[in-house]
Parts: structure tokens; sequence; C-alpha cells
């Protein structure tokens, strides 16, 4: 009946946002030591901030410059720590999906903040090329970013046992009036068994992995009307790609 085949569709709706859910919230269990390091730093300046004032009073010969920065110094790298604290509780909030019109870019930059630290305790070299005007898109913020984080981390782990470490995501406007998210590693590359398998759900090619982070990206990036592929490059390693039409394209 049309009432069952209605129920049936919420509960896939709502199964398919739970995972998703469950796929940042996994993404964000990878990255704690990088999270953690990434609040101590403001933290850790405020705590500085707070006893080079407390010594000042305390020795009764005040320099009013030097005590006038640091109430400057310590709100800012509040707002710092504030900022980081904010941009997590966004992306592991459990939410319906919100479309709007979406900035590639800034998404690319909120996913390398939040990595940043994870790739250099890996000892990557990670590099960012975003291409100027960039179209907008039409999409949810959060499952974009969690596009770019779940391919980010593959590249990381690929390049575990690697000499040569670079990873490089880039963005551009295509032909065809899309945007393109590029993610390329310097890993051993996807071998020619895996590349038709590779976004299978549970399909993995880690030791400890669950296979899901790719297979969540695909279908992230398919109910944006998008398209996701994989390619192995020339001189090692895999660039994966996915692109998004551009609000003019998809009629927004």
């Amino acid at each position: 009946t049309v009432l069952s085949r209605r129920r049936g569709e919420h509960e896939l709706r709502t199964l398919r946002r739970d995972l998703t859910h469950v796929g940042r919230v996994a993404s964000m269990g990878e990255l704690a030591a990088s999270i953690a390091h990434e609040l101590n730093q403001p933290l850790t300046a405020i705590l500085s901030n707070a006893q080079v004032a407390q010594r000042l009073l305390e020795r009764g010969n005040l320099d009013h410059q030097e005590l006038e920065s640091i109430p400057a110094d310590i709100v800012s790298d509040d707002r710092r720590a504030g900022s980081v604290i904010r941009r997590l509780r966004a992306f592991v909030r459990k939410d319906e999906a919100q479309r709007s019109f979406v900035d590639m870019n800034a998404v690319v930059e909120d996913v390398a903040g939040l990595v940043r630290s994870d790739a250099i305790f890996r000892n990557v070299a990670l590099a960012v090329a975003l291409a100027p005007r960039l179209p907008l898109v039409v999409g949810d913020r959060i499952q974009l970013q969690q596009v770019v984080l779940n391919l980010v981390l593959n590249g990381l782990d690929a390049m575990k046992d690697a000499v040569e470490r670079h990873l490089l995501v880039t963005t551009s406007a295509d032909e065809e009036n899309g945007v393109s998210v590029m993610v390329s590693d310097h890993g051993p590359g996807v071998a020619e068994r895996d590349l038709q398998r590779i976004f299978e759900p549970f399909y993995t090619t880690k030791a400890h992995g669950l296979g899901m982070g790719l297979a969540t990206a695909l279908s992230l990036v398919e109910s944006h009307g998008g398209r996701l592929r994989v390619e192995n490059n020339k001189n090692g390693g895999a660039t994966f790609t996915f692109t998004i039409p551009a609000a003019e394209a998809s009629g927004d």
C-alpha cells in the first residue's frame, strides 16, 4: 500500500541518516589526538598568559603595557578554542540534512583545519590548492565535509608505509559547470582487482578497516547529484575525485 511504502521510505532515510552520523563520529575517533592537540594549543596559551599576569600582580611592579596585551591574547585564544569546539559540535550533530548554498573551498579549508595536526603526527605534508572564484554548490555542508574528510583520512592511511608522504587536496571548476575536489596521495595506489569494488560497503583493503568510509562518501556524493571516481597516478599513489553540480547547473 501507499502507507507501507511511505513508511518503508521513511525508515530507509532514517537508517541512512543514522549510518552517516555513525561514520562522522567514527571519523572523530580517528582524529582524537589531532583534536586534542588543536584544543591544547590555545588552552596552554591562555594558562601561560594568566600565569604571567598573576606574577606581575604579585610583584606589584606593574607594566601596564604588558598587562593590557594579556587580556587581548586570552580573548583571542579563547575564541580560537571555541571555534574548534563549534566545528566539532556541528560535525557530529545528528540532524536532518539541510541544503543551502555551499562554498567548497570553505569546506576543504574546514577539513584541512581538522586534520592538519593528524597529518603532522603521521609525518605527512598536507597541501591545499583552492581554485579562485569557485561556483557555489547546493548541498548539506556537513555531509560534504564528511566526504572530504573520509577521502583525506583514506589518503593518510594509504601512505602509512610510504617513503614520500605528500597529500594534495585541490578544488577546480570543470567544463561541465561542476565543482570538483581531488585528493591525491603518494601511497601504493589501488590494486587493479580493487578498483571495481573499492566503493562497496564493508569492502576494505585495510587490516582493521570497516569498509564504510569510501562507501559513505560515494552515497553522499550521489545524493548531491554528483559522481565519485578513483584513478592511479602515473608517479604512484591514487587520486580520488568527486564532482558536484554547480548551483546554476543544478537549476537552483
